[in-house]
């Protein structure tokens, strides 16, 4: 199941709003998504007649089930029992010849990232993000292990974003790696991917496990992935919009503000810089995003799984940790965002640090 099998699923079960009236990606999108518990599907954006914009896919359990291939009436106790199960048998990616996302392709200079619909989300944020629910595909410099993670990103070019990561997320371990053998660190940013596929990148499992085999065993099937064009880095044949480039190395910009977990908007005064050398994309994309700050928001309905999972990680104490776990599988959406307000959580998704 794509992208588009799960906004299809979630069309026929009657939960898919489509919002066909003319809507700006400045603020409008954003302001929309988060007054709703429905999943939307906007079709008219302002500046972009062939693109669409898909929010608020997880913002419920019906639609995790629908996500994971199971009936919509599934209860949540079932469905994390599922999880489990499933995780607990990956399926390694497989390599295909080619993919939908390579019906469109642009390289070098002619790379625009404002020809992308990325929201701007909240009308405190710094800019556009264009990282919100997506993947971060990178491999170790010195054992080629894959990682996937989720780690916002902010338009800052036509085609450079920031990196907003933690000091102590696997992709800063790689970076360190990196910058230590003075090269860059070669990235891949899957936009519009199947929804397993964030669900594994935004999980806590140890540092050399390969997520996107996870995410098979979350879908009953291997992953099917494509090489990029520009990096040697393989990537979801699925998905919607893929861009490709490095991070580059010794340079750190400033991310932010962003209205992040806590519903406040955060800095990151030393995310990384990335550059995109090529972007690769379905025709008529549609850009997958998340509206995140309001109590049970999209991130908090997926970090509560986790939690069930025993698969969040907020660098803190351990303590600290007990804490912030129960929160969430208690489903203490504002306590959770009060706490995050005196600092006392590093969460690994969708924040200032990253993950």
């Amino acid at each position: 199941m794509d992208l588009r099998d799960f906004i299809r699923s979630l069309d026929q079960a009657g939960f898919l709003v489509r919002v066909n009236d003319s809507v700006d990606w400045r603020y409008e999108i954003g302001r929309i998504s988060s007054g709703t518990n429905r999943p939307l599907l906007f079709q008219n954006i302002k500046g972009y007649p062939n693109h669409q914009v898909f929010t608020g896919g997880l913002l419920r359990i019906p639609f995790v089930a629908l996500a994971l291939g199971m009936a919509q009436d599934t209860p949540r106790a079932v469905v994390i029992r599922t999880l489990r199960e499933r995780m607990q048998q990956p399926r390694t990616p497989v390599m295909v010849a080619s993919g939908p996302v390579a019906e469109r392709i642009t390289v070098g200079r002619e790379v625009d990232l404002h020809s992308l619909p990325a929201p701007w989300w909240n009308e405190t944020d710094g800019g556009r993000y264009i990282g919100t629910w997506h993947a971060n595909l990178t491999k170790d410099p010195e054992t080629g292990e894959r990682n996937a993670g989720v780690y916002r990103m902010q338009v800052i070019g036509a085609n450079q974003t920031t990196v907003s990561v933690s000091p102590r997320s696997h992709l800063a371990l790689q970076m360190q790696k990196a910058e230590q053998a003075q090269r860059p660190l070669e990235m891949a940013v899957a936009i519009g991917v199947a929804e397993p596929i964030v669900m594994a990148a935004g999980a806590a499992f140890p540092y050399g496990i390969d997520e996107l085999a996870v995410a098979g065993g979350l879908m009953g099937q291997a992953v099917e992935m494509v090489n990029c064009r520009t990096i040697a880095l393989d990537v979801p044949a699925n998905s919607e919009i893929v861009l490709e480039g490095v991070i580059r190395p010794g340079v750190r910009v400033r991310d932010g503000p962003y209205v992040d977990y806590a519903g406040i908007p955060s800095v990151n005064p030393k995310a990384y810089l990335f550059e995109v050398s090529a972007i690769t994309q379905r025709d008529k994309p549609i850009f997958r995003g998340a509206a995140v700050g309001r109590p049970g928001a999209e991130d908090h309905q997926v970090y509560a799984l986790l939690a069930d999972l025993g698969l969040v990680d907020f660098h803190g104490s351990r303590v600290r940790q007990t804490m912030q776990t129960a929160l969430l599988r208690w489903r203490l959406y504002r306590l959770f965002q009060w706490t995050g307000r005196l600092g006392f959580l590093k969460p690994r998704w969708l924040r200032s640090s990253g993950r």
